[in-house]
């Protein structure tokens, strides 16, 4: 399993498909498409080219967000990502230190088995 991104706190935004000629031109502040949504406080994690977005409740970490990535570039500490419906992503570390949150000790395998040889 190969982790790509883990972004903890990430900020990010979530721009509809086909709503910019280029990915990398959606930022996590600013300006942004009309329908994008903007998260904070939340953790992000890209493992084996599937994006997962958690963010904190009263019940600990939920899963808010599950999709395949197409592409991932990341430069000057903010990850762009196409996911496979074609959303476009932009994600950066929240300055805020996320103290307190359930997040940090989230796992996206904690509830998976593994198969071993004997």
């Amino acid at each position: 399993m190969k982790k790509s991104l883990d972004i903890f706190p990430a900020l990010l935004k979530i721009a509809p498909a086909g709503s910019l000629e280029d990915f990398r031109a959606l930022t996590p502040v600013g300006a942004s498409p009309e329908g994008t949504r903007r998260l904070d406080r939340c953790r992000t994690v890209v493992v084996n080219d599937k994006l997962f977005i958690v963010t904190d409740s009263p019940t600990g970490p939920e899963l808010i967000f599950r999709e395949g990535v197409v592409e991932l570039e990341q430069s000057e500490g903010i990850a762009h990502i196409v996911t496979e419906t074609g959303k476009i992503l932009a994600i950066k570390k929240d300055p805020n230190c996320g103290c307190g949150s359930r997040l940090r000790s989230w796992d996206p395998f904690k509830n998976i088995s593994f198969a071993t040889d004997s």
